[in-house]
C-alpha cells in the first residue's frame, strides 16, 4: 500500500494507512466515472478502496466555481457526519476546481476542529492567497499535497481570462509563502512526455504539451510522491501578477527602479506607471503587477534560491 512516507517523515508525523480515497473531479468532468482521470486515481492508488464524488461542475466556468464553492460545504458535511476512525483513514484528492474544493473542505474541517487523513490537490483552481488555502492544512493530520505545473496552459491562460477566482492559481503558481502542514510539489517540464495516454490524441506530443492540464499528468507526479521519489525541482517556480508574456525586455534600466536582486533575478519598478515586474536571468520578464504581490513572489523566489545566491534571505 502505498503511503506518503517522504512527506510524513519530512513533516515528523507517524505514517498512517489509508483505509479509503475520494476523488474530487475538476471542471466539466463531474459525472464521468468511467472517464481516464478516475482511471488515473485508482491506478495510483492501487489495493486501496477508492469512491468517485460527484458534483455539479458541467456548467459554464462562473457557475462551476460558484457550485464547487458550495458542493465544499456539503463535502465537509458528509465528511464530519463519519466517525472519527474513519476520518483519520479517509484521502480526498482534488483535480482543477476539485482541488479548488477540497481546500475548501479541508479549511471548514479544520475550522470545526476535525481532520481527515490527508488532502491532494492536484492543479487546483484556486487563488494562491485565498484565505481557505492558508486554512486547509489544519484539516488534515498527515501535510496536504499541492502539486503543481508552472506551464500548466488552462491554468497560465483560461483560468486568468475567465477570472479566474479572484487572484493567480495555486495550481500554476503554488503558495506565495509556507504553509503549515502542507508540502508542495512541482511537475517536471518532461511530464507529458513521461505519462502514457491511450487515447489517440495520446501518441501526439504536441497535443499532449497542450493539454497538460489533464489530471493524469499530475496523477503521474503523484505517484512519484506517494512512493517516496518526487522529481527534483527543475525551475524557479514566480507567484504571477496579471496574464504575463514572458518577453526579454529591452530597457536597461532608463525607466525602472530596481527595488530588490538576489541570484540573477531582479525586482523593478516602473518610475511612471507604479508598477512593477520581475526579470528573471537572460532579462526575460517573469511576472508584473501591483508592488505588494510582486513583493510577494519576489520573496517565494528567493526562499527557492541556493543559500550561496546572493542577497538570499535566510
Amino acid at each position: 500500500m502505498k503511503t506518503a512516507i517522504m512527506a510524513i517523515l519530512a513533516a515528523g508525523i507517524a505514517a498512517a494507512a489509508r483505509a479509503e480515497v475520494w476523488y474530487v473531479p475538476g471542471w466539466n468532468r463531474t459525472t464521468e466515472t468511467n472517464g481516464l482521470a478516475y482511471a488515473s486515481c485508482t491506478n495510483t492508488f492501487k489495493g486501496e478502496a477508492c469512491a468517485f464524488w460527484g458534483w455539479d461542475g458541467d456548467r459554464s466556468w462562473p457557475a462551476s466555481a460558484a457550485n464547487a464553492d458550495a458542493a465544499a460545504k456539503r463535502l465537509a458535511g458528509e465528511i464530519a457526519s463519519t466517525d472519527a476512525a474513519f476520518r483519520s483513514g479517509l484521502v480526498i484528492v482534488g483535480h482543477s476546481l476539485g482541488g479548488r474544493i477540497v481546500a475548501r473542505t479541508l479549511a471548514e474541517l479544520s475550522r470545526r476542529g476535525m481532520k481527515v487523513g490527508q488532502g491532494i490537490l492536484l492543479a487546483p483552481a484556486i487563488p494562491m492567497d485565498d484565505p481557505d488555502v492558508a486554512q486547509m492544512g489544519g484539516g488534515c493530520e498527515r501535510p496536504a499535497i499541492v502539486v503543481v505545473n508552472p506551464e500548466d496552459t488552462v491554468l497560465k491562460y483560461g483560468y486568468d481570462l475567465a477570472g479566474g477566482g479572484g487572484g493567480p492559481s495555486l495550481g500554476r503558481n503554488g503558495s506565495p509563502a509556507a504553509l503549515a502542514n502542507v508540502l508542495e510539489y512541482a511537475v517536471p517540464e518532461t511530464i507529458t512526455d513521461e505519462t502514457e495516454i491511450d487515447a489517440a490524441w495520446g501518441r501526439s506530443a504536441a497535443l499532449k504539451r497542450v493539454c497538460n492540464h489533464l489530471a493524469s499528468f499530475y496523477f503521474t507526479e503523484l505517484g512519484r510522491i506517494l512512493d517516496g521519489k518526487p522529481s527534483a525541482p527543475a525551475r524557479v517556480r514566480v507567484p504571477q501578477g496579471r496574464i504575463n508574456l514572458e518577453w526579454k525586455v529591452l530597457d536597461a534600466g532608463v525607466w525602472w527602479d530596481v527595488l530588490d536582486a538576489c541570484g540573477g533575478w531582479k525586482l523593478e519598478r516602473n518610475i511612471v506607471t507604479g508598477h512593477c515586474r520581475i526579470v528573471g536571468p537572460g532579462r526575460k520578464r517573469a511576472a508584473w503587477g501591483p508592488e505588494g504581490r510582486m513583493r510577494i513572489s519576489f520573496h517565494k523566489i528567493r526562499s527557492q534560491l541556493p543559500p550561496e545566491a546572493p542577497g538570499r534571505e535566510e
